[in-house]
């Protein structure tokens, strides 16, 4: 956490403790006008207060309202190279909490340090408080993209970053600022659960609507059955919940719901490999091995620590998904067809 002690600074918090003031003094006599005000008007009124109360001081003709179109709300000039920031926030409801903005803060103004969340709520009584940003971030939540949640009153052992053991000024310089988030998320995931969002690196695209498995082409069913043995070489196992992540994978990546996914690897009974019967979802390990690389070297490294259920880092990333193959078909395959697919993996 960066703690400025500056007279800049101190000018700057006195400016926002005043404007608190003047917008409860005012809201106190018009209530009904606050009651009606949204985050973007609410957004002119502080700014309205904060740009009058710089009068006199070194923010004086140097303070502008951004309202939305990036982040943060309102911006506080010390000069070219130094300001700081303040975002408004308001809810319609008697609590102190609501969803903030991302964590990946791709339109913050440049130069801006020390950013402040100012908070309406805007329900009778109406109240306002403001506190440094980061200290009332205590979760994330995901909407199209993962953004932080506000709660006016978290302790700061309850701020996401306590939580994932980052502090914000060093996770929000990160160039996958999400990745720690991610991996502290995954910790608390039941068994077979999954993040329905995975990160910006994503090169799937999922669609508003969900689809049945079974109203897609032959094609796409049969690239999803080789991309799914690139994530999930436990499906060459005899586990019998090997398709519960493999379900819930396949609907936070590709909004793709499938209630047969057994049948999905399985129909069609058995084939034959150099004259030895195999279940037929051994067919890919012989007729599609080389997509399988393809894909699994694109997989990202914290993702197949969690997939394949391994230590990271990964020396080689092929090999460890062929060793993880031969783990599993040990136990669901008889000698001779071990020895067939390890010479197929050699």
């Amino acid at each position: 956490m960066i703690i400025a002690h500056n007279k800049d600074y101190e000018v700057f918090t006195q400016l926002l403790d005043k404007t608190v003031l003047q917008l409860q003094k005012d809201a106190d006599v018009r209530t009904e006008y606050y009651l009606n005000r949204g985050g973007i008007n609410l957004e002119k009124d502080v700014y309205k207060y904060i740009n009058n109360n710089a009068k006199d001081t070194i923010f004086e003709h140097s303070i502008e309202l951004i309202s939305g179109q990036k982040f943060p709300d309102i911006v506080a000039y010390v000069n070219a190279n130094k300001a700081y920031g303040l975002e408004v926030k308001t809810t319609k409801f008697n609590k102190w909490k609501t969803t903030g903005s991302s964590v990946f803060e791709g339109t913050r103004v440049d130069d801006v340090q020390n950013i402040h969340l100012l908070f309406g709520k805007l329900y009778n009584p109406i109240e306002f408080k403001y506190r440094k940003y980061q200290e009332c971030l205590y979760d994330v939540a995901i909407t199209h993209s993962p953004r932080y949640l506000i709660d006016m009153n978290a302790m700061d052992h309850d701020s996401i970053f306590a939580k994932v053991g980052v502090e914000y000024d060093t996770l929000r310089k990160l160039d996958n600022p999400f990745k720690p988030i991610k991996k502290f998320l995954r910790k608390s995931l039941k068994e077979s659960e999954d993040l329905w969002w995975i990160d910006n690196n994503n090169e799937n695209i999922i669609e508003l609507s969900v689809k049945l498995w079974s109203n897609l082409t032959p094609d796409k069913k049969e690239e999803l059955r080789i991309l799914a043995l690139s994530y999930f070489p436990i499906l060459l196992s005899n586990d019998q919940k090997k398709y519960s992540r493999l379900s819930t994978w396949l609907v936070s990546r590709f909004g793709i719901v499938n209630h047969a996914l057994r049948d999905t690897f399985t129909a069609g009974g058995q084939i034959e490999i150099q004259k030895t019967k195999f279940p037929r979802i051994f067919k890919h390990v012989v007729n599609d091995l080389d997509s399988i690389v393809d894909n699994i070297n694109k997989i990202q490294e914290d993702d197949m620590g969690y997939y394949w259920e391994i230590d990271t880092p990964i020396d080689n990333k092929t090999y460890t998904w062929k060793q993880q193959c031969l783990f599993h078909c040990k136990k669901s395959l008889n000698k001779g067809q071990f020895n067939i697919i390890k010479q197929l993996l050699s």
